[in-house]
């Protein structure tokens, strides 16, 4: 398994509640809509930062999206297909692509 791990800040223009409803109603299912796309796509998943976490600094970044694959290849084929460059023009509708911060990690190891 690989898993695309992205964290994601806004357009300065834009308020965390904007980000939010942006992310969720029109980027999310622009992925999930897309057969082409969802197709490679075991699981993605949109992680908003809690409010709370400005009271400890940690409001760095408005979400984290995860994305699994079931191989290397799964992941690839997506990333390049001609299909994903809808998905990736739509990032500069919500994103500061300046501060996107993307990782890539195979399989975890289970701690607890």
């Amino acid at each position: 398994m690989i898993t695309l791990h992205a964290l994601l800040v806004r357009r300065p223009d834009l308020t965390h509640e904007e980000f939010l409803a942006y992310w969720h109603d029109t980027h999310g299912p622009l992925i999930r809509d897309d057969p082409a796309i969802a197709r490679h796509l075991l699981s993605y998943h949109q992680h908003p930062v809690t409010p709370q976490a400005g009271k400890l600094g940690l409001d760095a970044f408005d979400g984290i999206t995860v994305q699994t694959f079931a191989d290397w290849d799964a992941f690839w084929a997506m990333a390049t297909q001609p299909e994903s460059q809808r998905m990736n023009d739509d990032m500069a509708n919500f994103l500061d692509a300046s501060k996107l911060q993307v990782t890539v990690t195979a399989d975890p190891v289970v701690v607890v």
